[in-house]
């Protein structure tokens, strides 16, 4: 084995019955691997226009580094270095024996952050709400750090921390090195700023295998939390 060996699958159930489709299959070995993972991104990745991205050009650049006497290191090594044409720090590819990732999204700005600056502040005189560390410095002035936007928020606990900080001269909300996660949590923690219904973006949603099929865009609102707001 490869990779992995993709196959693609459309399922169409129906009340009556249930049939499956067949849409592609792909040989496991370099050339297979190869067009599949390049066929996966050219259906389903969002941002070639907005990056300027020529994925056919690049399918012919990579293409002829494929030959079938690579072995599996060769070919993950190739087909990582492809997907770091796309500059996508989100983007990974996995195997059993590494994982490729993009690191110049970070590599290629300034540092804007120093834990240990962060952790003399903080001492050790801090409490933690799941991802949330936390504490009022001398000048009454409250401190939040969440650095992680794949940990988790609970309303009671942003409660207590925000009630605990309501007399203080003014908050400060760090956010620095967060690597994203949910979107879900960041709409918790931002229901707590806001006191009205507040439009802060647009989403579209892939809709098709065509590199321009997208939704027409939707607006994004945060909205106040209930208990903190009440009406």
């Amino acid at each position: 084995m490869y990779l992995s060996k993709l196959h693609l699958f459309i399922l169409f159930c129906l009340i009556s019955h249930v049939s499956c489709i067949k849409i592609e299959e792909y040989p496991d070995d370099p050339r297979g691997n190869f067009e599949a993972l390049w066929k996966i991104l050219d259906e389903h990745y969002c941002f070639f226009d907005y990056k300027g991205i020529d994925w056919d050009s690049i399918h012919t650049e990579y293409s002829a580094k494929i030959n079938d006497t690579m072995n599996a290191e060769e070919l993950f090594n190739t087909l990582d270095t492809m997907l770091q044409e796309l500059r996508d720090g989100h983007v990974n590819l996995t195997s059993p024996f590494n994982v490729g990732r993009y690191w110049k999204w970070y590599e290629d700005y300034p540092a804007n952050f120093d834990a240990d600056l962060v952790s003399k502040y903080l001492q050790t005189d801090y409490s933690i709400s799941g991802g949330i560390s936390y504490r009022i410095f001398g000048d009454n002035v409250g401190y939040i750090y969440y650095g992680n936007f794949s940990s988790a928020l609970s309303e009671q606990g942003l409660d207590h921390i925000l009630n605990g900080m309501r007399d203080c001269e003014g908050i400060i909300l760090d956010v620095r090195n967060n690597g994203g996660g949910y979107l879900s949590n960041v709409e918790t923690l931002v229901s707590r700023f806001v006191t009205g219904r507040t439009l802060v973006g647009y989403i579209y949603h892939k809709t098709g295998k065509g590199r321009n099929d997208f939704s027409d865009p939707y607006p994004r609102h945060a909205e106040p939390a209930a208990q903190f707001y009440p009406k």
